[in-house]
């Protein structure tokens, strides 16, 4: 059997990625009052030029009342979709495939600027403000909002989209029982905790059609009590890809006030890499599409063990990229783990999200 490599090539859908390294969704924190800026476009630059095969942009808001602030670009202002082909312009022209990360931040809104206030059951976040069970309306406008959002990427040349259902976001909060504990139709089974996302889903094919790609970023685990489990992370993305779904990208964690069960503490604690292997690695065997598994990976060696003895078909990362951009191309001829430390001090730096190593340096 021919080993795999990282460099090797690999298909999601009808297109193909130059190697099996991905760059993971990460939250670029300097949209322009909710508009793709200058600063975000060079970032991505770095990243095409450093030899990466897919890029996943940083959350993007489906509506206007879905941002958790300015920084957060908005998929619906006038220019977004000329905006936008100015990026996927230069990832193309680097060979670098770009999916946009699709996102209503659900409890994370905000709710001062009065953005949407709403989840899968009431939740107070402060004093002043405790979110309603969302109405039937408001989760149809949603669905169509996730449709509109792939379409206007679609339309801007973009090679597919990502629906964002993990992290403690909106879709992720109707997954989880931790959230949810709806007794109507969107409550109690996962069929029914699944019903939103397998809608959104459903709007977003049905928009652009079934050639465009459209992949979900999937919880193996809330890492809270009670928990999505096993079997209803491997029966949730049967049935995405029963209609249709491209690609699923494996992450974890849905605590929304960064404590001890959140994702990122979980990930920079200890020198494991593959914090959540396991759990995409009980997806990747159970479906038929390509499965990406995020999370700690720091080292070529470790990577392609990975690729080569489970399901997984390729690697995302998100922080060693920002520590290190032209990381990829490094690893073609110096083979060396990754700099990242995994301190996280990318996400405390002032404007856009970027390694304190560097800073230190120069």
């Amino acid at each position: 059997m021919t080993k795999i490599s990282m460099f090797d090539k690999f298909a999601i859908g009808k297109i193909q990625i130059k190697n099996r390294l991905v760059s993971s969704s990460i939250f670029e924190r300097v949209a322009n009052n909710g508009h793709i800026s200058s600063a975000i476009i060079e970032y991505y630059r770095h990243l095409a030029e450093g030899g990466v095969g897919l890029v996943i942009t940083g959350m993007e808001a489906i509506s206007e009342g879905a941002v958790n602030g300015p920084a957060m670009i908005k998929t619906t202002y006038d220019g977004y979709i000329e905006d936008l082909k100015k990026l996927v312009d230069i990832m193309h022209a680097n060979d670098t495939k770009i999916f946009v990360q699709l996102q209503h931040t659900g409890y994370k809104t905000a709710w001062q600027q009065g953005c949407d206030t709403f989840g899968p059951s009431p939740y107070k976040v402060t004093e002043a403000c405790t979110y309603h069970e969302a109405t039937a309306e408001e989760l149809e406008k949603l669905v169509h909002d996730f449709g509109q959002a792939a379409l206007r990427c679609q339309q801007a040349g973009c090679d597919g989209v990502e629906i964002h259902a993990v992290h403690g976001y909106l879709l992720n909060t109707f997954l989880s029982p931790y959230f949810n504990h709806r007794t109507d139709e969107y409550g109690g089974s996962i069929a029914n905790r699944a019903r939103l996302l397998l809608a959104v889903y459903d709007e977003v094919r049905k928009q652009v059609g079934k050639d465009f790609c459209v992949g979900v970023k999937f919880p193996c685990s809330d890492l809270v009590t009670p928990s999505i489990t096993p079997e209803e992370t491997v029966w949730a993305c049967q049935e995405l890809e029963k209609r249709g779904i491209d690609m699923i990208e494996v992450s974890a964690g849905i605590d929304r006030n960064g404590g001890p069960s959140s994702f990122a503490p979980f990930a920079r604690t200890g020198k494991k890499e593959g914090k959540f292997s396991e759990g995409a690695e009980l997806i990747a065997s159970h479906v038929h599409v390509p499965v990406l598994s995020v999370g700690g990976y720091r080292s070529p060696q470790f990577i392609e063990d990975i690729l080569n003895t489970t399901h997984i078909t390729a690697i995302s990362l998100g922080r060693p990229l920002i520590s290190e951009p032209n990381l990829i191309n490094r690893w073609h001829t110096d083979p060396t783990a990754a700099r990242c430390i995994s301190c996280n001090g990318c996400f405390t730096t002032p404007n856009i999200v970027s390694c304190v190593l560097n800073k230190k340096q120069s």
